[in-house]
C-alpha cells in the first residue's frame, strides 16, 4: 500500500491497529512478550537492510541473527537525540517524505527535532495513544477529549468527519488564553478526558485554588512533557479530581509507560516498545537509564533511545517492571565533593509537605540554593516557620550544609521552552 493511500486511511488503520492491541489491565504479559519478541526480530532484519543502522550493527559485530528479544538490543550501540537528529535531517534531505509527517520535539534541550514519521506508524502511534485511554477506562470513541493546539505535529489539530457523527469529539485548549478563559473553555465543554502540558494544569490549578474558580473535574486528566512531582500532584488532585494518569513518553517514542495507580508500578507497552536500563557501569539493570526503542518504528528505526531519564525498577519473574522514574525535572544538586542531591532524594519530604504547593531549586553555586515557593492559602503557618522547616529538613537530605534563599510568589513561572523544572542546576 502506498504511502499517499495510508495517510488517507489514517482513522482506519488506528481501529485496526487498536483492535490488535491489549486494551485491558491486567493485561496478558505473555501474549505481549510473545508479540515483542517476534517485533524484536523484525525490526533488527529491517534496520540492517538500512546504511545508517548496518554501520552500527558492524561496528558492535552483530548481526540481526544475534538479536531475539529486547535485552539482546544492549549488543548495538544507543541512540542520542543528537544522532537521531542529524540522521532524520539527512534523510529529510535526500527527498521522498513528502506524504510522510514531520513532526517536532519542543525544544526542550534548547534544539528541536524533526522527526520522521510514515502514515502507517503514525497510525500506531495514535492508536497507541487511544489504547493508554481505554487502558484507564475512558473510552476515547464516544467521549469527549481536550488537548491543547499541536504546534509540533502535523495531524495533531486535525479534525475528522468521525467527529460529526460524535466518534473521536476533540475540543481544543488555547495555551495562550487567560487562566480564567481557559477554566471557562473546561468548564463549558465538560471533558471526559483531559490532557495538556505540566506547567499548564499547575497554572490552571493554582487559579482556581488562589480565586475561588472551581474546573470541571474529568474522569481521566494526564500531565504531559514531564515528570510530576509528589507536591504537584497533590495540587492537580485537589483542583482536577482522582482521575490523575501518569503517562510516560515523547515525541519520538509515543507512550511507552503508565501508571494508572500511585501504589502500584508503572504498566508497559511490551508489545509495541522495548524498554532496557543501563546502570551507571553501562551494563543493563532494574536502576539506571531508561533506554527506549519502539517496536513499531521499522520504516525508520529509533533503536535503544536515551531520552535522558532515571528509573527505579524491579525484575518479576523475568520481566523489567518500572516502579519510579524521575524524568525530565531537573539538574541535580551538585555538590563540592562530586556527589549529588537527586530529586529521588527529596520528592518524598516535599509531598508530604502541605505548607507550599509548588516549589523550585536553583542553584547558584556550592553552598547556595535559591528556592522558589508558592504558599498553601488554606493553611495559616507563616512564611519564616516554612522557611525554617524547610532549611532543616533538605539539610538534612542534602550531603553538605547549604544556605536557603527563598523567594514566594505567587505562581512559578515555566521555563523559556515550557518546562517547569524542579531543581535547576547553575553550577
Amino acid at each position: 500500500m502506498s504511502h499517499e493511500l495510508d495517510r488517507k486511511l489514517l482513522s482506519v488503520h488506528i481501529f485496526l491497529d487498536l483492535f490488535k492491541m491489549q486494551t485491558s489491565l491486567p493485561m496478558n504479559y505473555k501474549k505481549a512478550k510473545k508479540t515483542q519478541d517476534k517485533r524484536v526480530c523484525e525490526l533488527a532484519k529491517k534496520a540492517y537492510e538500512l546504511p545508517f543502522y548496518r554501520e552500527r550493527f558492524e561496528e558492535a559485530g552483530v548481526t540481526p541473527d544475534d538479536i531475539k528479544e529486547a535485552k539482546d538490543l544492549a549488543k548495538l550501540p544507543l541512540l542520542t537525540k543528537d544522532e537521531l537528529r542529524e540522521w532524520m535531517k539527512s534523510e529529510d534531505e535526500k527527498g521522498g517524505y513528502d506524504v510522510w509527517y514531520h513532526d517536532r520535539t519542543s525544544g526542550s534541550t534548547g534544539n528541536p527535532l524533526m522527526l520522521l514519521i510514515s502514515p502507517r506508524e503514525k497510525a500506531y502511534n495514535m492508536a497507541n495513544w487511544f489504547r493508554v485511554m481505554l487502558l484507564c477506562g475512558y473510552n476515547p470513541f464516544f467521549g469527549k477529549t481536550m488537548s491543547p493546539v499541536s504546534t509540533h505535529s502535523q495531524s495533531g489539530q486535525q479534525k475528522t468527519i468521525l467527529q460529526k457523527f460524535g466518534i473521536l469529539r476533540r475540543e481544543f485548549l488555547d495555551n495562550s488564553k487567560s487562566d480564567k478563559e481557559i477554566i471557562e473553555h473546561i468548564n463549558s465543554y465538560k471533558p471526559d478526558f483531559l490532557y495538556t502540558n505540566k506547567s499548564t494544569l499547575l497554572k490552571i490549578a493554582l487559579y482556581s485554588k488562589n480565586n475561588n474558580m472551581p474546573v470541571h473535574k474529568p474522569k481521566c486528566f494526564c500531565p504531559t512533557g514531564e515528570k510530576l512531582d509528589d507536591s504537584s500532584k497533590k495540587l492537580l488532585r485537589e483542583v482536577f479530581g482522582d482521575g490523575l494518569i501518569d503517562s510516560y513518553g515523547t515525541t519520538e517514542t509515543g507512550a511507552v509507560l503508565t501508571r494508572f495507580n500511585e501504589s502500584e508500578p508503572y504498566v508497559t507497552n511490551t508489545d509495541s516498545f522495548a524498554v532496557n536500563v543501563y546502570g551507571d557501569d553501562g551494563e543493563l539493570s532494574d536502576e539506571g537509564t531508561i533506554v527506549i526503542t519502539p517496536l513499531y518504528c521499522t520504516d525508520l528505526p529509533i533503536i535503544n533511545y536515551v531520552i535522558g531519564d532515571r528509573v527505579k525498577g524491579h525484575y518479576e519473574n523475568g520481566e523489567l517492571v518500572i516502579d519510579e522514574i524521575e524524568g525530565r525535572l531537573n539538574d541535580y544538586i551538585r555538590h563540592s565533593d562530586g556527589s549529588v542531591t537527586t530529586y529521588f532524594d527529596i520528592n518524598k519530604m516535599l509531598g508530604e509537605f502541605d505548607d507550599v504547593v509548588q516549589i523550585r531549586f536553583i542553584q547558584k553555586s556550592y553552598s547556595l540554593v535559591k528556592v522558589q515557593c508558592v504558599k498553601n492559602i488554606d493553611k495559616n503557618t507563616p512564611k519564616g516557620e516554612i522557611e525554617n522547616y524547610l532549611s532543616a529538613e533538605l539539610n538534612k537530605k542534602f550531603k553538605e550544609n547549604m544556605e536557603l534563599e527563598f523567594e514566594w510568589m505567587d505562581s512559578i513561572p515555566p521555563d523559556e521552552n515550557g518546562k517547569l523544572r524542579v531543581i535547576v542546576c547553575e553550577v
